[in-house]
């Protein structure tokens, strides 16, 4: 084997480096794997290494199971004894070979993040603690954190105790957690690494054998190393110190996980006799999309610092667009989309459309649907498809058509309230047996004993649906889609939640809204238009189809940019490009760190095209229903002119309309004496069931107990303190309008507002 052959000079190096610790900082599209395999090969081939003595830690399986087959190609059958693992693998192989002196027998259990959230509600139980206030998932998320920092229940405490007054419940169940994960003899994922340190430890004999088994470490995104595995790799080299690390400090972009870029950063220091080298040859990308990205992450002080480069001399500029709004910037794509691909020079597959938050996907979806091009949404669900989206859908659906049983079933506990399937199965039973409609059963389940458990929850949610279906004739579809998140409390349990994937969750209910107010602009626009709220129920339901159409395997990808990282295409559009969304509200609120890790976000970002790259910023944008006029990002002016085309302000070919306010216009609100008789006579059969219902919720119906004025300040029971800026009417169809003093304006009906004055 010829390494000067096969590798850059750059490459050779470090693949012919075979004493002593080896820091390879290796840029993007710099092939960092093939020196990783080359270098193991030659450990083996010319240095004498015995590949039992070798062992490399990748990230993903994916990873190892690729790195393994290119030095099986290299090798053959001379790499039996070699370990190529994930670092849960390598640990679990280590645990599974000596748990007994952790107290642990050899088979124990590994429990996945849904089975360690049991142990945690478990936990709770038999502490008396309660899971209203102490949210379970949420004391998951912090166990996990505390285990990243190798905080044991007491540690946790002494560091977060002073700040944190809820910090003893949480160290408390953290402590009973781990006693039943150790009484059924299971570990949680974070427990393999902090069990075999521990074992390290308190077992020093242990850890000798496996230093003595394990000469030559090599650890690939070295950047992405947390606390822990940090230290557990440090110790498997202690003694021989022949580590190689391999990372790019430029493409750190997990510390929400845990990540601690100071490992890279700092490895000199841990090995003062390391050897540095720098890969900096990319053969993914043209040098000026390179060049765009060398001058936005020098802007970033803390880091190692070097300069892609390539053979490939020039290329396309960047293009840079600003769209009026984010229909244009959809329309934009879908338009340079479908010419590259009509051209016949790209396929589908090689576009794809990054973007920093999952929110921003939804008007690039829809414009990639009008024009019939096939798209997949990597990582992640097609914006409709999303769970916490099919869920408000379904709401929707049953206060359109109450018959509709299977989106009532989707929601019934949704949120949680109580009704579970057992119930739900008699329910149904029953209005099979009366040949009617499930929501009729509910309505009147007071009246069937084998409801009689759950009979106030099922009737105290049928009347919220028809108390929804009395308002969404008179309001504006988008004011209406926020009143039922509202009164559904869904967003209301995601805050509680309050992680990271809740408030994802959270973010694309609120981005639901920019579709009911896109509609109605665009139905505004239609001289037949149908804006009316079945209208917007079916297309919907339309959309759904329309993307269900789309899979296939020649089809345009659209993924964040944290999942994009590792992938490469030779086209690709990043939207969504201003200030408070990349970088993000959090990141500018926090401090020059966060700004950093977006930076290296952005530069992950560009480092993903491989010929053509769109940076695309809106000059307005609708998102989480409201309208925004951010600049465009920062990192967007860090690119020198002379490396970007397309400049100029395009003309909009949206209606300025659009840019105007979405807010419904007021209607005549007839007084409805029988409103909810009207309601169940679409499903209700029986008269005394009509009746029943009329009488239950007339008995709600009433004028304010007080004398509205504009200016008054009220309190609200859900929405706290406010006051009141517009009236209109007056008796039961008196509207007002509150600009509360934390949610901002609500638009309510008095007569449901049951509002108290707040004397000054």
């Amino acid at each position: 084997m010829d390494l000067k052959k096969e590798l850059n000079e750059k490459q050779y190096e470090a693949a012919a480096h075979n004493k002593g610790p080896l820091l390879i900082l290796a840029g993007a599209g710099s092939g960092k794997t093939r020196v990783l395999t080359y270098r193991i090969a030659n450990l083996i081939e010319n240095c004498g290494v015995s590949p039992s003595n070798i062992l490399a830690i990748t990230f993903t399986n994916k990873a190892a199971k690729e790195m393994v087959g290119r030095i099986s190609f290299l090798m053959g059958e001379n790499t039996r004894g070699m370990w190529v693992h994930t670092f849960h693998a390598a640990c679990g192989r280590i645990l599974r070979s000596n748990a007994e002196l952790l107290g642990f027998s050899s088979n124990f259990v590994v429990y996945d993040e849904s089975e360690a959230l049991i142990v945690v509600k478990d936990s709770m139980k038999k502490l008396n603690i309660n899971d209203k206030i102490y949210q379970p998932k949420i004391v998951r998320v912090i166990i996990s954190k505390a285990k990243d920092e190798m905080l044991t229940p007491e540690k946790y405490m002494n560091v977060y105790g002073s700040s944190d007054f809820n910090s003893e419940k949480y160290a408390k169940i953290y402590e009973m957690y781990q006693e039943t994960l150790k009484k059924n003899n299971a570990m949680d994922f974070d427990d393999m690494i902090l069990m075999t340190i521990k074992l390290f430890k308190e077992h020093p004999e242990v850890l000798e054998y496996y230093q003595d088994r394990f000469k030559y470490i090599l650890v690939d995104e070295y950047q992405d190393t947390n606390k822990a595995q940090y230290e557990l790799v440090y110790m498997l080299a202690a003694k021989y110190r022949n580590l190689c690390v391999v990372g790019d400090d430029d493409q750190s972009i997990y510390g929400f996980r845990g990540a601690d870029v100071r490992n890279i950063l700092d490895f000199e220091k841990d090995y003062p006799e390391c050897k540095v080298i720098k890969l900096e040859q990319n053969y993914r990308s043209t040098q000026n999309i390179l060049e765009a990205a060398n001058h936005v992450i020098s802007h970033n002080t803390n880091r190692k610092g070097k300069t892609l480069w390539t053979a490939q001399n020039g290329g396309d500029l960047v293009e840079r667009f600003v769209a009026a709004d984010q229909n244009e910037e959809g329309y934009y794509i879908s338009k340079q989309i479908k010419k590259g691909f009509e051209s016949g020079k790209y396929k589908y597959s090689d576009f794809a459309v990054l973007y920093r938050l999952n929110a921003l996907s939804q008007s690039c979806e829809s414009s990639l649907v009008r024009m019939n091009i096939p798209y997949k949404i990597y990582g992640g669900l097609k914006f409709f498809d999303r769970k916490e989206v099919k869920d408000l859908v379904s709401y929707l659906r049953v206060i359109e058509n109450l018959k509709d049983d299977v989106a009532l079933k989707r929601i019934i506990n949704v949120p949680k309230r109580g009704i579970g399937e057992t119930t739900v199965g008699y329910a149904e039973e029953i209005a099979i047996r009366e040949k009617c409609p499930l929501f009729n059963i509910m309505v009147n389940a007071c009246n069937y004993p084998e409801l009689s458990r759950v009979s106030s929850k099922m009737e105290a949610f049928s009347y919220g649906i028809a108390d929804q279906m009395l308002k969404k004739d008179d309001m504006g579809i988008s004011d209406f889609v926020k009143c039922v998140l509202d009164q559904s409390g869904m967003i209301e349990e995601y805050q509680k939640e309050n992680t990271p994937e809740s408030q994802v969750r959270i973010q694309n209910l609120m981005e639901f809204l920019s579709v009911a107010k896109q509609y109605e602009n665009d139905q505004k626009e239609l001289q037949d238009g149908d804006n009316t709220f079945s209208g917007f129920i079916q297309s919907i339901v339309l959309s759904s189809d329309l993307d269900g159409q789309n899979a296939n395997d020649d089809c345009v990808t659209l993924m964040t940019i944290h999942n994009a990282k590792g992938l490469e295409f030779p086209v690709v559009f990043v939207i969504g490009m201003e200030e408070e969304l990349f970088p993000s509200m959090r990141a500018i609120s926090e401090s020059e760190t966060g700004i950093d890790e977006e930076r290296r976000l952005c530069y992950v970002a560009i480092t993903r095209a491989k010929s053509k790259l769109y940076l695309i910023n809106a000059s307005s944008r609708m998102l989480y229903g409201q309208t925004s006029y951010n600049p465009a990002s920062r990192f967007l002016s860090e690119i020198p002119i002379n490396l970007l085309s397309g400049l100029e302000q395009r003309r909009s070919r949206i209606s300025n309309s659009r840019l105007e306010s979405t807010s419904a216009p007021e209607k005549s609100f007839e007084p409805k004496i029988n409103a909810y008789a009207d309601i169940f006579k679409r499903t209700v059969n029986n008269i005394d069931d009509i009746n029943k219902a009329v009488k239950h919720k007339d008995s709600g119906l009433q004028e304010s107990s007080i004398n509205l004025k504009v200016g008054m300040r009220v309190m609200h029971k859900k929405f706290g303190e406010g006051t009141i800026s517009l009236l209109n009417g007056s008796g039961l169809d008196q509207k007002i309008e509150i600009m509360f003093d934390d949610v901002g304006m609500k638009r309510l009906m008095a007569a449901y507002a049951n509002l108290s004055e707040i004397n000054s």
